[in-house]
């Protein structure tokens, strides 16, 4: 390493260590000389780190739901040990389950939803009043398929297992949302000769679905979202440099629909019936790669991604937002700073009122503890969190959530606005198996 860079680096973690825990250092766009983080074990509110899954198991990719200030609904992918002494080749990962209480998350009881021989992966989940919907790809049958569970008690009990994919086509990459009585679920499908995000749609509270819509019938390897509220559907997806299915065909198609590489977003204001030609966000029209999420509180809409300009750049944080319905945008880069956090990756966003709240992963360079100028830093991944005003240009916050040894990653985000709470879940290392850890804070 330059040991220019190095001492710079070294300075700066030096300064970070005796920053008192209640501080908070803001960003600052304009001022780009003296720009810090707040690496705080205990944010603002000496909030709790809760280990949520707390098993001897692999525990990875957790979802959460709030339902009030100490219950939060909790759905991960588990592998499910056989033995105690189990290793990768007994691992049968299955889709777990756990109403959570805060005050006694040990007595929990854990339930398995998927429970069969096959690799059940990637869950998310849904809630609307008692509702509780899951959905995850699982590949029992020879092929990738996604499956549905619902509970109309709050997750106390569920339904049968609903497959809703195709049988000839294999699904990944699922996502939900529900509100009142629909329930909206995405995904990517593909098979020998085509690639596509589809979607489907229940009135009647997950009991029965629709006909399947194919919101882009030209992409390959892409993160579908969804969102909804009372009329309308919002869905957003992307379309990297090396996963176009078809590059003639894409060719061809660009002058129609636009499928360069980026990020895409329709929308339906009448359920899903019809939707809106897509609108592509590339910053700077360099996109080689990246995923999104969109979030939607009345009339702001909000597309946040993660932006990779070249095969051997670092990610990057963008938004493009909203204030009419989804009709109009502009975009904002949120300004990473090398010496600071490197590579943002696996997002997590959500909108209320006028503010979106951000969660995501990055990298942040550790410098060793006994280090001559010929030391190598090391990098470790935590869970940051930030919250924007729709028309905030000034100073804001950022939070580092985990702050620990063990790598964090993939959070997912969710909020109780009666008590003015957010709170983020992950999936952390630090134990030495991965466990689904999450704290909360006051905004």
């Amino acid at each position: 390493m330059d040991s220019t860079l190095f001492k710079s680096t070294l300075t700066i973690f030096l300064f970070l260590l005796i920053i008192p825990l209640s501080n908070i250092i803001p960003y600052s766009n304009n001022d780009k000389s003296n720009l810090v983080f707040s690496k705080v074990l205990n944010p603002v509110d000496n909030s709790k780190l809760y280990n949520l899954s707390n098993n001897k198991n692999d525990s990875v990719y957790g979802q959460i739901q709030s339902v009030d200030k100490t219950n939060f609904s909790l759905v991960w992918q588990d592998s499910n040990f056989k033995t105690l002494a189990s290793n990768h080749l007994d691992r049968n990962y299955d889709i777990f389950f756990k109403s959570v209480n805060l005050n006694n998350i040990s007595s929990d009881e854990t339930l398995n939803l998927s429970n069969n021989s096959g690799f059940s992966e990637h869950p998310h989940i849904a809630s609307s009043g008692n509702n509780v919907y899951l959905a995850w790809v699982d590949n029992s049958n020879g092929y990738e398929q996604v499956f549905l569970r619902s509970s109309a008690d709050g997750g106390k009990t569920f339904g049968e297992s609903l497959s809703l994919s195709n049988d000839n086509v294999n699904a990944s990459n699922v996502d939900i949302y529900s509100n009142d009585n629909h329930v909206f679920i995405v995904w990517q499908q593909s098979n020998s000769t085509h690639s596509s995000v589809a979607l489907l749609s229940s009135d009647d509270q997950g009991k029965s679905f629709g006909s399947e819509t194919l919101p882009s019938e030209y992409s390959s390897n892409s993160y579908p979202k969804v969102f909804a509220d009372e009329y309308n559907v919002y869905i957003s997806w992307n379309v990297d440099v090396d996963n176009r299915f078809d590059p003639s065909v894409i060719q061809e198609q660009e002058g129609v629909m636009g499928f360069k590489p980026g990020i895409y977003f329709v929308k339906s204001e009448d359920l899903e019936k019809s939707f809106s030609s897509p609108v592509r966000f590339a910053y700077n029209n360099s996109f080689d790669s990246g995923k999104s999420q969109v979030s939607v509180f009345d009339k702001y809409v909000y597309i946040t991604w993660v932006q990779r300009d070249a095969v051997n750049e670092l990610g990057n944080l963008f938004t493009a937002k909203s204030s009419d319905g989804g009709n109009n945008f502009t975009t904002d880069q949120i300004p990473l700073f090398a010496n600071q956090i490197l590579d943002a990756a696996n997002l997590d966003t959500i909108a209320y009122q006028d503010k979106l709240f951000t969660s995501f992963e990055g990298s942040i360079v550790e410098p060793e503890t006994d280090m001559t100028e010929s030391s190598e830093s090391t990098f470790n991944k935590e869970i940051f969190l930030f919250m924007r005003s729709f028309n905030q240009t000034g100073d804001y916050s950022i939070y580092n959530l985990s702050w620990n040894s063990g790598i964090s990653e993939c959070p997912s985000i969710t909020i109780n606005p009666l008590d003015e709470a957010i709170s983020v879940s992950w999936e952390d290392y630090t134990p030495g198996n991965h466990e689904i850890f999450m704290r909360s804070i006051k905004y």
